[in-house]
């Protein structure tokens, strides 16, 4: 017997796929660097373009909007988003976005047949992946040195923040947005 996978199962699968493939890249891509690039930013033989340029940037503006909707407090959100890397073995593109407001980076996997529909509604399961996943708090999960780190996948360097937001500040895009709506209630977690 099987089973009938709609559409949107199809897009959560697939966000769901893109979105763990973002974090390795991420991890493999934390320790390398290009000669003229912040320590850390980007992997061997990786390109970066940016973001405005990319054919998936009007999903990945929608998405910030959802996660400021979700997890911005009321008023000004500007959101700097680094260049777009995109990998040499696979072709794969991610960007890192720095949220000042929320002292945090974000890590987004970008779908590099471009933007399928800017209109789609995450929910709340799949925002929950940039609650914590897919994101980086800059007061609990970064560590004076490597050692401190100890090859856990949620903590990260300073220095490798440092060369994130220096990276997102100086050669990145600024994104400035409003929440659109009021946030999640306790409620609603509990309910995941």
């Amino acid at each position: 017997m099987s089973r009938r996978v709609g559409p949107s199962q199809r897009a959560r699968a697939a966000w769901a796929r893109a979105a763990s493939v973002s974090l390795a890249l991420w991890l493999a891509a934390a320790p390398c660097a290009l000669a003229d690039e912040p320590e850390g930013y980007t992997p061997p033989g990786a390109s970066l373009s940016q973001p405005r340029a990319h054919p998936d940037w009007p999903c990945l503006a929608s998405l910030l909007q959802q996660i400021v909707d979700d997890q911005g407090a009321a008023g000004r959100h500007v959101l700097h988003i680094g260049r777009v890397v995109t990998t040499a073995e696979d072709g794969s593109s991610f960007v890192r976005v720095y949220w000042p407001r929320q002292r945090a980076i974000l890590l987004v996997s970008l779908n590099r047949d471009g933007c399928a529909d800017p209109g789609y509604r995450h929910d709340s399961l799949a925002l929950g992946w940039y609650r914590t996943k897919a994101r980086i708090d800059l007061d609990e999960g970064v560590r004076a040195t490597e050692a401190e780190v100890s090859g856990s996948s949620y903590l990260v360097t300073q220095a490798w923040a440092d060369a994130v937001i220096a990276e997102c500040t100086a050669n990145g895009t600024e994104l400035a947005l409003r929440r659109a709506r009021r946030r999640r209630s306790d409620a609603d977690a509990d309910a995941l």
